[in-house]
């Protein structure tokens, strides 16, 4: 009689087991193929993400506590004359009114025939 009840609860042990198991492996199938799409969309939405941070530096003193130099937010513009062919004035006027600068000063960076990509600071 003693092995029957050992028996018996090795077996509802062992069905334990097995429940547990197919449940996991239920919700592995549902994460991983079910709702694969959702699930990977937002994973990338909650990791990857792109920030600008840029750091003021600080200014130069000398040993009186004088300024010699100081730091100054510009924007830089770059343009490759090779991509932008014969619509330089187009383009120099685009980039001038997003940047609210006077359009002659891209222009004449956009004409420049330079090896390397001409940019402008402003």
């Amino acid at each position: 009689m003693g092995k029957r009840v050992q028996f018996r609860r090795v077996f509802w042990l062992a069905m334990l087991l097995a429940i547990a198991f197919a449940g996991l492996g239920y919700r592995l199938v549902d994460i991983q193929v079910l709702r694969h799409e959702k699930l990977s969309a937002e994973a990338v939405k909650n990791t990857r993400r792109s920030f600008l941070f840029e750091p003021r530096r600080g200014d130069i003193l000398d040993v009186k506590g004088n300024q010699l130099a100081t730091s100054q937010f510009v924007k830089t513009v770059f343009a490759d004359p090779s991509l932008i062919g014969d619509r330089q004035a187009d383009v120099a006027k685009a980039i001038a009114q997003s940047c609210r600068c006077p359009r002659q000063k891209f222009a004449v960076c956009l004409s420049l025939k330079r090896a390397r990509t001409p940019r402008a600071r402003f």
